[in-house]
């Protein structure tokens, strides 16, 4: 999977460049999986808009819908250390009934290596009703999705059998994003937070695959648990309301020893 950023696909594709700050790296000095993943939903947002103005978040907020991300799939080439500089590229692959698709890649600017490259599905919804909309019949002009040979393919995650570790979170106003919703990214610190300073000091993410069930409110109180294999060097996780037990989010982890 490559995004060609050319004439014929201008509208479908976008690129922007970061600078990495000190607050954006660990102490082994890798740019943080969370500053990857803020930096690739602010593109996916500034590009839809590009596409057509009319599926922009303003716009489609304008008329009781909002964009929600519900999978991703996520493949590192690497994790080099010291990357100063990253440049995210974006690609909107169309529509297929209730989802739409997204491809990213993202590079170290500096040496042209790639970090990553990864894809995700989106709904619509009604924030009225809380109802997925048909994207494909509701908005015919959306493009439709065609399938590629090389492209990422998204991963069903199944509920844990077992919980080697948890730990309790609360949701805090700063979770929010301007949907007023817990962002996306907090998911998936709180997922990486249940694995220990060892087990993160010592591994690199290789694969990581998500899925976003539900929304979780200020206030509330998340347990996110995980479950580890340490011979495959892998890791799934949920995310759960406390007070109900409702599942919020699931992510599976490949890792590959430092």
């Amino acid at each position: 999977m490559v995004i060609l950023l050319t004439k014929e696909n201008e509208k479908l594709t976008q690129c922007a460049i970061h600078p990495v700050s000190i607050a954006e790296a660990d102490s082994l000095h890798r740019v943080k999986p969370v500053t990857l993943f803020n930096h690739m939903q602010e593109l996916a947002a500034s590009s839809i808009e590009k596409y057509n103005i009319k599926f922009g978040w303003s716009e489609l907020l304008k008329h009781g819908y909002a964009w929600f991300l519900i999978r991703y799939r996520i493949e590192f080439d690497s994790f080099p250390t010291d990357v100063s500089e990253i440049k995210v590229l974006t690609e909107s692959r169309g529509c297929k009934r209730m989802n739409a698709y997204r491809d990213f890649e993202v590079f170290d600017n500096k040496t042209d290596s790639r970090i990553l490259r990864g894809t995700s599905s989106w709904f619509i919804v009604d924030i009225e009703n809380k109802s997925v909309v048909n994207i494909q019949k509701e908005f015919p002009e959306f493009m439709e999705f065609n399938e590629r040979e090389d492209d990422l393919k998204l991963q069903k995650l199944k509920s844990l059998d077992r919980v080697d570790f948890e730990k309790i979170f609360h949701v805090r106003y700063d979770d929010l994003d301007i949907n007023n919703h817990v962002n996306n990214t907090v998911y998936i610190n709180w997922a990486l937070e249940a694995l220990d300073y060892e087990f993160r000091t010592s591994n690199n993410l290789k694969n990581l695959d998500i899925y976003f069930k539900h929304e979780v409110k200020y206030g509330e109180d998340v347990i996110s648990q995980v479950k580890i294999d340490k011979e495959a060097n892998t890791t799934e996780h949920v995310i759960k309301c406390a007070s109900t037990g409702e599942e919020l989010c699931l992510l599976r982890a490949e890792f590959v020893k430092i």
